[in-house]
């Protein structure tokens, strides 16, 4: 059977696309390798931004409304830094992710979601794109989006993207009472230090406590549990606690602007074209949007019988590669020295606050970059300002 456009991947990315797609009458395939609701490891925090993506409200799933955060540095030394207005919103991603695509279904796509759905093979035939499953069925589509996943078949072999370059996590879901922890309400928790190149978090939700850790997985030298569980075992707020399920996972952040996301009738979305936040790995804002973005250069390619879908990538280019590149800078500032860092967070807490507008979509991170910047150097310590010279000059961080 032939459809207008298979969707490759039910995560955000995929769901949010297939019910574009759906929506506007055409015929979708979104195909996953897993059933349906299905764990995925993750934070689970979702930017309020994220709102305005689609036209229904997934305000049902979410577990809690996120205003700031408690940082602290290797557990201690806690600064807590709330904003009078929600940033994020924290979800389980089994309810999260089983909502968008029931969307996308009750839009019209049609949804099989099992094992022998796993995408094994793609083929471009010049008029129609070939998806090959483990089941060993073959489906035919004008379009195809890719949105299976860093590990998937798509993006790795088709695109030729590299899943060494990616993060790594290790994360847990702890569950609790969360009557008895009413002072932690509106609040996540993130850590510096603990790892390297990287961060820890607590993600409060309403019947567990989302822990883990994210770093750079050469950095980490296969280290990344050990850092996972001392982070587990010296904060306070995880006392008494016990850790009996680890989940790993790869973070696909952005990492070459020049390797293009468009081949011919295929396009990617979300973690499988790496399109991640390289500072925090934002993924499910992102995933979002370019699932949304890519299903509407599509609908326009079918809407008018061309099959041009250069559009998406220049999009990219123009309004989400600054960003990321932006945020990769800022990564850098951070996570070289984070000791450091956390010093001048310590003494300006302002920073994170200003820092929230972006999470809000209210401010670009390539202006957040440039303002902090700026207000770092200005700073009388002699130390903190021969520490960003050298950073200006190892990572030349001026560049645009």
């Amino acid at each position: 059977m032939s459809y207008d456009v298979i969707v490759a991947g039910l995560g955000p990315a995929g769901s949010v696309a297939a019910y574009t797609l759906a929506s506007r009458g055409f015929k979708v395939l979104g195909l996953d390798k897993e059933k349906f609701p299905r764990y995925k490891s993750c934070g689970g925090c979702v930017s309020v931004k994220a709102v305005d993506i689609v036209d229904f409200s997934f305000m049902d799933v979410v577990e809690e409304t996120v205003r700031g955060a408690v940082f602290t540095y290797r557990s201690g030394r806690p600064v807590e830094i709330v904003s009078d207005r929600p940033a994020g919103y924290s979800v389980m991603r089994d309810r999260f992710d089983h909502l968008l695509m029931q969307k996308a279904k009750g839009a019209g796509a049609c949804i099989i979601d099992e094992s022998g759905a796993r995408v094994t093979s793609i083929e471009d035939n010049g008029g129609k794109a070939a998806v090959k499953t483990a089941s060993g069925k073959t489906y035919t589509a004008k379009f195809v989006i890719g949105a299976d996943g860093a590990g998937g078949v798509i993006g790795r072999e088709y695109f030729g993207f590299s899943s060494k370059m990616s993060g790594v996590t290790i994360t847990s879901e702890i569950p609790y009472d969360r009557s008895a922890f009413k002072e932690i309400s509106q609040k996540i928790f993130v850590d510096f230090g603990s790892v390297p190149y990287g961060y820890a978090w607590i993600f409060p939700k309403q019947n567990y406590l989302s822990i883990g850790v994210a770093c750079d997985s050469a950095k980490a030298k296969s280290r990344t549990r050990e850092y996972f569980d001392a982070f587990a075992a010296s904060h306070g707020l995880l006392k008494g606690f016990k850790v009996r399920e680890k989940t790993g996972w790869t973070v696909p952040v952005f990492y070459d602007e020049g390797r293009g996301v468009v081949k011919g009738r295929v396009l990617l979305a979300g973690d499988t074209g790496h399109l991640v936040d390289p500072f925090l790995g934002e993924g499910i804002y992102y995933a979002m949007l370019t699932g949304k973005k890519a299903a509407l250069t599509v609908s326009n390619c079918l809407s008018s019988g061309t099959a041009d879908l250069t559009p998406y990538q220049t999009w990219l280019i123009k309004e989400i590669y600054p960003e990321f590149k932006a945020a990769e800078k800022i990564a850098r500032l951070v996570y070289s020295y984070p000791s450091l860092w956390y010093s001048i967070l310590e003494k300006n807490p302002n920073i994170m606050l200003r820092y929230y507008n972006v999470v809000r979509g209210e401010e670009s991170c390539a202006e957040f970059y440039k303002w902090v910047l700026s207000r770092v150097r200005r700073r009388p310590l002699m130390m903190i300002r021969r520490w960003f010279s050298s950073l200006l000059r190892r990572f030349n961080l001026f560049s645009s």
